[in-house]
């Protein structure tokens, strides 16, 4: 992120799934999760601003969106 560079190396929609099992799996144990199910509703809301396929960086350029910050690599707001 700091260097501009937001190649695809894993994709925002992989961390959708993983943190989903994982949900899946401590909601079957009654095992709460809390930090888990907050990135899953990030990765969830990046995948859904259309980054789904986008690495997994993306995350820190919808929260730039969200917040009017600008990155490195990304065009000035």
């Amino acid at each position: 992120v700091l260097d501009g560079d937001y190649a695809p190396r894993s994709a925002v929609d992989i961390f959708v799934k993983d943190l989903g099992i994982i949900q899946d799996m401590a909601r079957s144990a009654k095992f709460p999760v809390p930090v888990a199910a907050a990135a899953l509703q990030m990765f969830l809301m990046t995948s859904a601003a259309g980054m789904g396929r986008d690495d997994d960086a993306s995350v820190a350029r919808l929260y730039a969106r969200i917040t009017g910050t600008d990155l490195p690599g990304e065009p000035q707001t």
